[in-house]
């Protein structure tokens, strides 16, 4: 009897003790496991960590060096300022305003359309004079004044075709009367502008 009590009491300590190190054994895994888990929480090469490092503010170096770059495109897309083109006669002298021209040669007439109705017609090559359109055959092509060789009047204008599409960028203001000051002249009926290319006037002063 004694011996059968001994022998139990052997077998509830081995019980024992096998369960106190089956308990140490899993209590040591979890604890292991959780410093895994931990480790790889804190690995950089974890994708979540990236992403968190990923949303911080950019320094206030990266701000300025972007704001530099941004001025810097800005700047370079300004577009560079250019020279007023100017206009030159045949005699190679610029038309500035208020100078005096005159109707050049040219393989065609020139006429002035925009005129009143009184100053429609021609000019006698020999006296200058003008001589007025019948009205009683005043046509489409007649509804004018055609300019003759030498007729004079005064820049007024001269555009820069940089800045305005002009085909005719000088604009010539004739004077009713002005003409006859001088010497010889053309008789203009009435006072008119009108604009011109650089080959068709000349700067005669």
């Amino acid at each position: 009897m004694t011996k059968l009590i001994s022998i139990a009491l052997s077998l509830s300590s081995i019980l024992l003790s096998s369960h106190s190190t089956l308990g140490f054994s899993v209590s040591s895994l979890t604890a292991k496991q959780r410093r895994s888990s931990i480790t790889t929480v804190n690995n950089p090469s974890n994708p979540l960590l990236h992403r968190t490092t990923s949303t911080r503010a950019p320094s206030s170096s990266s701000s300025q060096s972007s704001s530099s770059s941004s001025l810097s495109a800005d700047t370079n897309n300004t577009p560079f300022a250019t020279e007023p083109v100017q206009q030159i006669d045949a005699n190679n002298k610029v038309f500035t305003p208020g100078a005096t021209v005159a109707i050049a040669s040219t393989p065609h007439k020139l006429k002035a359309y925009q005129v009143p109705k009184a100053a429609f017609g021609t000019f006698s090559s020999s006296s200058g004079q003008f001589l007025p359109q019948d009205e009683g055959s005043i046509t489409r092509d007649t509804s004018c004044l055609v300019l003759p060789e030498g007729l004079r009047g005064v820049v007024m204008r001269v555009y820069d075709v940089n800045e305005w599409d002009r085909t005719h960028p000088i604009l010539i203001k004739f004077v009713a009367g002005l003409d006859r000051e001088g010497e010889g002249g053309f008789d203009v009926p009435k006072t008119f502008m009108m604009h011109f290319d650089a080959d068709e006037i000349v700067v005669v002063d």
